[in-house]
């Protein structure tokens, strides 16, 4: 593919949460790559574990494999119909995942605000969203 330049994965371990079941949700998608915890505080104070893994290279075309074969007929549907939508300026393809059926080893869009977030940083040169949709189409 290499139409990927690199994928970064977000989650947040609530104060109340195993940060090791939150790693453990995250390596569903990052094959055995470093995952940097960052502790800090929440909106009101409280503390809470930023969790953040990068993929670069083939893992970038395992990453996106796993999403054609894991998401369900419906989600995967969704994902190209709103590929308008997740894509920014920046060329960045944002996906959202459960991170409750990631940690049971389940790839799923989110449906609540307990995600995992991916931004997929597409090879577009000159870097214009436009064309950004267009490779995103290809991929999936």
């Amino acid at each position: 593919m290499g139409s990927i330049h690199h994928i970064t994965l977000r989650a947040i371990a609530q104060a109340t949460e195993d940060i090791d079941r939150v790693k453990a949700a995250l390596s569903l998608f990052i094959f055995g790559g470093e995952i940097e915890a960052v502790t800090t505080e929440g909106h009101y104070g409280n503390p809470i574990t930023l969790l953040q893994a990068q993929i670069k290279g083939k893992d970038c075309d395992r990453f996106i494999e796993l999403l054609k074969s894991r998401l369900s007929e419906p989600e995967l549907e969704r994902l190209k119909n709103e590929l308008d939508e997740r894509i920014d300026d920046e060329c960045y393809l944002h996906i959202r995942f459960d991170k409750q059926a990631a940690y049971k080893g389940m790839a799923q869009l989110a449906a609540t605000t307990d995600t995992i977030a991916a931004g997929i940083k597409l090879k577009v040169y000159p870097a214009r969203r436009e064309k950004a949709i267009k490779i995103a189409e290809e991929i999936f």
